[in-house]
């Protein structure tokens, strides 16, 4: 199977249509910051992620969130992605290896998880991480979502 981590995202189960575009966009905001945070860490300076194919530029804006990691080092795996509102795909899943850009993924499904937190069903996710797999993104997401 591989490392997968699972998302179900049901913006339908809130009526207000500017309300969900309102706690995607707070999503967004932090994985942003996330991103940032990544990026400033990194001695190499080499982008973690790329678009969704692992080449190009990733897209995360108020649309949408879709990413993978760098194909010209090996880095990629399969395409993580969330639309603001997307009906048609309820659950789904990505499966990193975890690889580096897992991190990014993980702080992804955080946000989100926090975004939607008062509308109970709209979000939710599952890993096969244990805990300690989670550390590293719990710690950037605290940073980075006040």
């Amino acid at each position: 199977m591989g490392y997968t981590h699972y998302w179900d995202y049901e913006p339908d189960k809130i009526d207000d249509l500017e309300e969900v575009r309102n706690q995607f966009d707070w999503g967004v905001t932090r994985i942003l910051q996330a991103l940032r945070e990544i990026e400033l860490g990194r001695e190499d300076g080499d982008c973690i992620i790329k678009g969704g194919f692992g080449v190009g530029k990733p897209m995360i804006n108020e649309s949408q969130v879709w990413f993978n990691g760098n194909a010209n080092k090996g880095m990629d795996h399969e395409t993580f992605a969330i639309k603001w509102c997307d009906n048609a795909t309820k659950w789904n899943f990505c499966k990193t290896a975890r690889k580096p850009y897992d991190l990014l993924v993980c702080v992804a499904l955080l946000a989100f998880n926090e975004a939607f937190a008062n509308y109970p069903g709209v979000f939710s996710y599952s890993s096969d991480g244990e805990e300690e797999d989670w550390v590293e993104a719990k710690k950037l997401f605290a940073k980075v979502k006040d």
